[in-house]
């Protein structure tokens, strides 16, 4: 890990601590970013991922930049702030890309909605639309609306919107987003933090190829996040997962990803963040030497609090077996000649890991990886003969794990235990060498005798 790598995971967890008002703003106000994203592929295995030119792309780069540099650091209240971005006026290049797209120079609306006594109301809504864009893609969308009512003094939020479809046709394939919804109910505290959770369901996410055969479905798709009161700090916590993974005929069930950083200081994270906005450029990295200052005092402060990254659980399940991943990060006590270095900063990591892979699911996958290649030659192996010759695979797999020491076996079930401490790497209390990325310097090249004259 290098500080390139600390820095990027400093700015997920600034994103994981967006309050519901900033949300709104960044992720609905301009509400297309979606096929912007989709407008990036890689185009070769180990090939660099090309953008592919979109004035789509381009156009909502340019506004969520401006709004979040505009909204991002908004305190109080968020009725003024709604009221605000109803009436935004983005900068005459940036409309210039909206209208292209989306024939207006403000693609969103904000308009003030009824509501119970004591309360404000706002819909906010992005009409239905379709866009032919450059290099072949097509985008097409249904109205995405959404409602949010607040308190008169602006200390509590309650929100629901949806999107029921969204359709990306680029010259690889075709994306369908079907039935989004949106949820949050939060308040806001003395701190100006918001405390509470945002939801977001999609019924189906569906992906076809066209130039090779095949298709994948993902069903049941929730991301959760959550903010919580830890004495004076904060916990963040972040929730991802996917009920159902067709692809092709195989099937994987319940992936999940759940996270969450404990014991946060937000005035500091405020800080961080600010800094990493500062020094990047739209769509850029930060300059590392730039924010090296709010970077030290921010991994100083997880050192003295206790702060850790927790790994709570990230499992998936293949032919009703699971295989499951948990543990955590934190930063050990830390002096100024720790941030001299990132080798110096690795050693102040202290990070336990657990991985539990059922040997079911390795003869699992071991049998359909024999039945696959039976079909490519033409074979039709018998049952029998697929199950022998999966439980050959999973046995050679599981004794060769076991016995170089990367795993050990109980109750049926492959345990690796991961641990990183005082800058080493252990895989079940056996060292493993981290590579530096370091190229070894080239052996000089001896220059040939000169011969004597005879």
């Amino acid at each position: 890990m290098t500080s390139k790598v600390i820095c990027l995971i400093m700015l997920s967890i600034n994103y994981l601590s967006i309050n519901p008002v900033k949300k709104l703003l960044l992720c609905t106000a301009l509400l297309a970013s979606f096929p912007a994203f989709a407008a990036q592929r890689p185009v070769a295995a180990k090939a660099p991922v090309v953008k592919i030119e979109s004035n789509m792309g381009a156009a909502v780069s340019a506004a969520a930049d401006e709004l979040e540099r505009n909204f991002y650091w908004a305190k109080g209240s968020p009725i003024p702030i709604f009221d605000k971005l109803a009436v935004f006026e983005f900068s005459a290049p940036t409309a210039a890309k909206l209208k292209t797209v989306f024939g207006s120079a403000r693609p969103y609306t904000v308009t003030r909605a009824p509501a119970a006594g004591g309360m404000v109301g706002f819909d906010i809504a992005l009409p239905a639309h379709s866009y032919a864009d450059l290099n072949e893609q097509n985008w097409s969308w249904d109205a995405l609306k959404m409602n949010v009512v607040t308190d008169d003094a602006g200390r509590t939020m309650t929100g629901t919107g949806s999107w029921p479809r969204l359709t990306v046709n680029v010259k690889s394939g075709d994306i369908v987003v079907n039935n989004m919804t949106m949820e949050t109910s939060q308040r806001r505290n003395n701190d100006d933090v918001w405390l509470g959770t945002a939801r977001a369901d999609v019924k189906s996410i569906d992906v076809t190829g066209k130039d090779q055969p095949g298709a994948v479905k993902m069903e049941g798709l929730s991301v959760t996040s959550a903010v919580s009161e830890n004495g004076k700090d904060y916990d963040l916590g972040s929730d991802f997962g996917i009920k159902l993974i067709t692809v092709m005929d195989e099937k994987i069930d319940d992936l999940r990803m759940s996270m969450r950083m404990t014991k946060l200081d937000m005035i500091s994270l405020e800080q961080l963040s600010k800094a990493i906005q500062k020094s990047s450029k739209p769509g850029g990295e930060p300059n590392l030497d730039d924010i090296a200052p709010q970077v030290k005092a921010f991994v100083k402060g997880m050192a003295v609090r206790g702060t850790a990254i927790e790994i709570t659980e990230m499992s998936a399940g293949y032919h009703g077996h699971r295989a499951l991943m948990k543990g955590s990060l934190a930063v050990g006590k830390t002096v100024d000649k720790d941030f001299n270095s990132a080798t110096a900063l690795m050693k102040k990591l202290d990070g336990r890991f657990e991985m539990r892979v059922p040997v079911a699911l390795v003869t699992a996958i071991a049998r359909n990886v024999t039945q696959a290649q039976a079909t490519r030659k033409g074979e039709t192996p018998s049952p029998e003969m697929l199950d022998s010759t999966a439980k050959s695979l999973s046995d050679m797999a599981v004794d060769k794990a076991t016995a170089d020491g990367y795993a050990r076996l109980e109750d049926g079930v492959l345990v690796s235990v991961i641990e990183f401490k005082a800058g080493k790497l252990t895989v079940n209390g056996k060292a493993v060498a981290i590579p530096t990325g370091d190229k070894k310097p080239a052996a000089a090249t001896k220059k040939p005798a000169k011969r004597r004259a005879k």
